[in-house]
């Protein structure tokens, strides 16, 4: 037998050792989760699946208030590790805005460099131009409004 014909042996040889060794593989029972998964669908299951009240005529409007009512109470009631109230939105908000304290955002007069777009914060203003910024336009916005009438 010549070398070439004995290495195309071989190579059939493995090949067809190989996908047999594949499809045993690929045909093993591969360990099921199916407990896990089940346990996660019941505990879903007590979620959602509670009994349903009638709260509005349109069945569409009752869907959406069943799963609101279905949430536990004490689901979102913290968050960070802390209790939430609203002036910790109102702060959160105001520093979002670039804001010292909601104080600035609700009824304050805002600064000069509050007022400036990001990219110019960096820039010098003069005193006129911090005037034009803070400047209260109510006034003059009624004025305009009035004017329309």
């Amino acid at each position: 037998m010549k070398k070439s014909n004995l290495l195309e042996v071989i190579k059939k040889v493995v090949r067809k050792e190989v996908r047999l060794a594949i499809k045993e593989e690929l045909n093993k029972k591969q360990p099921s989760k199916k407990t896990e998964f089940n346990q996660m669908m019941e505990h879903a299951d007590g979620l959602f699946n509670t009994e349903k009240q009638s709260f509005a005529k349109d069945p569409i409007l009752n869907e959406v208030l069943n799963e609101t009512a279905a949430t536990p109470k004490d689901q979102w009631k913290t968050m960070g590790g802390k209790t939430l109230n609203t002036s910790d939105g109102r702060a959160g908000l105001a520093s979002m805005m670039g804001m010292e304290s909601p104080e600035q955002m609700f009824g304050g007069k805002p600064s000069a460099k509050q007022m400036l777009p990001d990219d110019r914060k960096h820039v010098q203003i003069d005193d006129e131009l911090a005037g034009v910024l803070t400047r209260d336009y109510s006034g003059l916005m009624k004025a305009i409004d009035k004017k329309k009438k």
